[in-house]
């Protein structure tokens, strides 16, 4: 075979349900699965579907079937409930992350789910690292500058300013905050706590106040901030009701 890459070598392998022996095999050199009929590798990586393979697959599922069943699940009502309960407190995402050991990704999984459907379930191990946050690691936890936090407040911020026509060059001059870091709060990232106060300074002095348009600069810019904002359906109070845990 000249063809490269793993679809050269599955393209040739065998396939067939009823094989009961091993059958020949294409040249290979790939060093990323056995070559050898009867082991997973050959099912899963070179497709191989003859019996002996077809076989140990399904035992390699038999035998580790019991670390599945021996997993222990709470309601995940309890874990949202329990999350609520510490933004309440003052904690945001990532300190929730910091302080329980559970990857934020998860954290946010249980309140949002797959496609936004409910999650039923969590792994009890994640509600007891939810739970074992104390008031005392509360008290005792500092917010840093360099801290991560969660981004949604200074997106809505961002978002309201622009409606109102200030536009991304004008954020960036006035609060000190680059361009890159409004750009990907924009689309979706967290940021840091020194530039979420940055931000909500902006936001508190600007908010419902209309840019300067004295020059034909100036001008061009209002459009453009006014025309990103209509369409995305921004408007300049939706960061009213946005829920803020400010500095102490």
């Amino acid at each position: 075979m000249s063809q490269d890459g793993p679809s050269a070598h599955m393209s040739s392998m065998p396939s067939s349900l009823t094989a009961t022996e091993p059958t020949n095999l294409a040249i290979c050199d790939c060093t990323k699965a056995s070559h050898e009929h009867g082991t997973r590798d050959m099912y899963g990586y070179h497709k191989c579907r003859c019996i002996p393979c077809g076989t140990a697959n399904r035992e390699y599922y038999r035998s580790t079937a019991h670390l599945t069943r021996t997993r222990k699940w709470a309601d995940a009502e309890l874990a949202r409930k329990r999350i609520f309960q510490l933004r309440e407190a003052g904690l945001t995402m990532e300190a929730m992350a910091d302080l329980s050991t559970v990857n934020i990704a998860n954290l946010h999984y249980i309140l949002r789910g797959p496609g936004g459907r409910t999650v039923k379930r969590v792994l009890t191990s994640t509600l007891d690292a939810l739970n074992a946050i104390s008031y005392k690691d509360i008290a005792g936890w500092e917010l840093t500058g360099d801290t991560r936090v969660d981004g949604t407040v200074p997106r809505l911020q961002t978002m309201a300013l622009q409606a109102a026509g200030w536009c991304p060059e004008d954020l960036s001059e006035l609060s000190g905050v680059g361009r890159q870091t409004f750009n990907k709060l924009l689309r979706g990232f967290g940021t840091t706590e020194e530039m979420r106060r940055r931000i909500d300074s902006l936001y508190t002095g600007l908010r419902r106040t209309a840019p300067p348009q004295d020059t034909p600069l100036q001008q061009m810019r209002v459009r453009r901030a006014l025309r990103k904002a209509e369409a995305n359906g921004w408007t300049v109070d939706m960061a009213d009701d946005a829920e803020h845990a400010r500095a102490a």
